[in-house]
């Protein structure tokens, strides 16, 4: 018995309303509601003492408590288990991230995709590496995104030490973070715009035979680009011709499809690094659990056995009823419970809860604010629908999601004046910048193919 212990001891207390409750029992028998001379005919039994009953409540509560209380009289030890997702984003910062196939440069979309990616991941550790001539860290592992994405607008080929291209390099330094974190599963994605033959041969010995998966966002185009340096003039080789800088496909799609993980070229909306993020989440490549060294002692709850002995001081009540009326409260208060059968919350409530569920289709249908409507609509692809929505709103956001929906149908002329309206009255605005930019580019591209 040395062993024995209550697990939830604070129970206890509740036998504090005991006293309380016979006391009351007790006066009610003396003080019916009835006159005496009238209660002797009408309610013989109302005067008796409810002894009897008293006592069964009295007992059942008794027990009840110290089931509640759950007593341990031994211990269950089971092995600790810690969640250990892990990923590191590797970024390409070679001069070659000048060149202007892309527009307004690679670099620039680089940026912008490891932004949009870091965003996407709320579980885990996440570090990150930039490679030139050689590798370095930019973050460690962290769970805290956020600070990484304050690191990345600095990024760019200026701040590397030693000019060149060394993926090779960066996706060792990468292993090697994961490793020192006793971390031996993990994604790599690597943001980049070129992989040579050269930097494949060693990035295939350094992958081959372990669990790290490769995943590979292509910021460049094999027709390739002049570099267009920040002092404005174009890179040029020893010789004097300029530097066109294209970018080998084959390889990265090579790389990715030999070690798990998937290959996208570069998208001007965000479908390029949302299908990295749910590839990686669906064949959940990474290590989930992994067993730590400590363990958790857990007490047994005993209190079950005890679940008998309620029923016998029960028993008394069946007469009145009462058993029968508190199971068919639990019961009615044990149904489940839906979005739709809440009469308390708003259709906008219960839309905010399916747009968080990513149930978007359902969520517009629910919600009554026509700005999250057209959100939502957006979400779901009904770009047309987003769009009627969107169109008879003036605030800010809801202009920009206008224009987004309009460039998602090709309708780059309007998306265009939209995101021109949104800059002349905020030009700070980052993303219509952005996307002014992408939809221009868009446009230019599809007029040349007509």
């Amino acid at each position: 018995m040395s062993n024995f212990t209550f697990i939830y001891p604070y129970w206890f207390l509740a036998l504090a309303v005991l006293p309380a409750i016979w006391w009351l029992s007790k006066t009610q028998s003396k003080q019916g509601l009835l006159a005496s001379h009238i209660a002797r005919y009408l309610a013989p039994e109302s005067s008796k003492p409810s002894k009897n009953r008293s006592t069964y409540f009295g007992i059942w509560w008794l027990v009840g408590v110290i089931a509640l209380a759950g007593p341990s009289f031994e211990k269950n030890e089971q092995p600790s288990f810690e969640k250990t997702q892990a990923r590191v984003v590797i970024m390409d910062m070679s001069m070659s991230m000048y060149a202007t196939d892309i527009k307004p440069n690679r670099l620039t979309q680089a940026r912008y995709k490891a932004l949009d990616l870091l965003s996407l991941w709320k579980e885990g550790l996440t570090g990150m590496v930039a490679y030139a001539g050689d590798a370095y860290t930019i973050s460690p592992l962290t769970s805290d995104i956020n600070t990484i994405k304050n690191l990345v607008p600095n990024l760019s080929p200026d701040i590397m030490p030693y000019q060149g291209g060394d993926a090779a390099s960066a996706v060792k330094l990468a292993i090697d973070m994961m490793t020192r974190a006793k971390i031996y599963q993990g994604d790599l994605v690597l943001i980049a715009d070129d992989i040579d033959d050269q930097e494949k041969k060693q990035i295939d010995s350094l992958l081959s035979g372990n669990d790290w998966t490769l995943s590979i966002l292509a910021v460049g185009s094999e027709n390739g680009a002049p570099i267009s340096l920040p002092t404005g003039s174009m890179l040029q080789s020893d010789s004097g011709q300029t530097v066109v800088a294209r970018t080998n496909l084959k390889n990265m799609r090579e790389l990715t499809r030999s070690y798990g993980g998937t290959f996208t070229e570069v998208q001007f909306d965000n479908s390029d690094v949302e299908h990295i993020a749910s590839y990686l989440d669906r064949v959940a490549t990474t290590s989930e659990v992994t067993k730590t060294k400590n363990s958790l002692n857990t007490r047994v709850n005993n209190g079950f056995w005890l679940l008998p002995l309620l029923l016998l001081p029960a028993l008394g009540l069946f007469r009145k009823g009462v058993i029968w009326c508190a199971l068919a409260g639990v019961i009615s208060f044990s149904q489940p419970n839906t979005a739709f059968a809440n009469p308390w919350k708003t259709d906008d409530q219960v839309g905010y809860q399916l747009y968080q569920d990513e149930d978007f289709q359902q969520a517009a249908e629910q919600f009554t604010q026509q700005e999250w409507k057209g959100i939502a609509q957006y979400k779901a692809g009904d770009f047309e629908a987003a769009e009627q929505t969107l169109q008879e709103l003036s605030s800010e956001d809801a202009r920009y999601n206008l224009a987004n929906a309009q460039a998602q149908q090709g309708k780059y002329d309007q998306a265009i004046q939209e995101y021109q309206r949104i800059l002349e009255s905020n030009p700070e605005h980052a993303y219509a910048k952005k996307n002014l930019e992408i939809v221009e580019q868009a446009q230019k591209q599809q007029q040349q193919q007509q």
